[in-house]
């Protein structure tokens, strides 16, 4: 998946937990029981012995009267890891206890690769088995459709990042920026920085049109995208490009906007992760103007053990 990263899919789904459930009905084929609310609730699956788990998310279904019909854990899985075909039976054990209803795994992967190693049975012993439930980018739903976008914006920006390579794409991004136009301010700032910083070339490139061509249309997502990075002046002129119909001057703010969106982004993520940046290194984001060097931290920030690291 493209700019698959850790945190953001569990973020989205930690926004919005319909988004989980969107993904286990459309993704899989597992019926889930009826229910009259979703909630996102504390992940962590540690039992009173010496060892902590925990999930990356627990989203739990509810009946009318609030009893939980179904514990749904969510882990976001970008590498094979033996460990982890003993510790997810101990989050379902852990889980399916708490709420004394049954539970059910759901892992995002980036490629079929590593989902059809994700989805095999884990056998516990003598009639004991559990087998995961693993999404893809191709089993996630295309979303092409602004009224499906506008129902739940987080699936949409799943679906725009998941087919950003295929021929699709250009109707996915439409929806998603019909999407994140009914969101607050501050929400469709994150989604815009994020689908910018990880959308390959041709599909940023792509969505960057889509916002030069229709930008009265699209008017509150470029002021939200661009009034936070955007320079006073450069903001004011993008005021008035707009007002105008001047294509230019929003395609020079989208450019200027995109940098300052990834240095955004980098940032995020390193601080997402717990780790300390010192004032040299986030003055050395904040400053950086070359895109391609900006793409290249970006994915090394959500592997590098120090701040310092995505320079080298």
């Amino acid at each position: 998946m493209p700019g698959l990263t850790h945190e953001m899919p569990i973020q989205l789904i930690h926004n919005r937990p319909m988004t989980a459930v969107e993904l286990l009905r459309q993704a899989t084929d597992i019926e889930l029981p009826s229910f009259s609310s979703a909630t996102v609730e504390a992940a962590d699956c540690t039992q009173p012995i010496p060892v902590e788990y925990r999930a990356d998310s627990t989203v739990v279904l509810r009946d009318a009267a609030g009893d939980p019909q179904l514990a749904l854990i969510v882990e976001v899985q970008n590498r094979h890891d033996a460990r982890k075909r003993f510790t997810w039976p101990v989050y379902l054990a852990a889980i399916r206890a708490r709420w004394e209803c049954p539970a059910a795994l759901m892992v995002i992967c980036p490629d079929p690769a590593l989902a059809r190693w994700c989805e095999q049975a884990i056998h516990l012993g003598p009639r004991g088995v559990v087998t995961p439930l693993a999404v893809h980018p191709g089993s996630i739903p295309l979303i092409t459709d602004p009224t499906r976008a506008r129902a739940c914006p987080e699936l949409a920006v799943l679906s725009a990042t998941a087919h950003a390579e295929h021929a699709e794409a250009g109707p996915a991004l439409e929806a998603l920026l019909a999407g994140l136009d009914t969101l607050d301010e501050d929400r469709a700032k994150l989604y815009l920085n994020y689908v910018f910083a990880v959308l390959p070339t041709v599909a940023r490139k792509h969505l960057e049109e889509i916002l030069t061509a229709t930008g009265q249309e699209y008017e509150s997502i470029a002021r939200h995208y661009l009034s936070h990075w955007v320079e006073q002046g450069l903001e004011q002129g993008l005021e008035q490009g707009l007002k105008q119909g001047l294509k230019q001057g929003l395609k020079q703010g989208l450019e200027q906007g995109r940098a300052r969106g990834e240095a955004a982004a980098i940032l995020a993520v390193l601080d997402t992760r717990g780790l300390e940046i010192s004032p040299e290194t986030r003055g050395r984001i904040d400053g950086c103007t070359d895109l391609a060097l900006l793409e290249t931290w970006i994915r090394r920030a959500v592997t590098v053990e120090s701040a310092d690291d995505i320079f080298d």
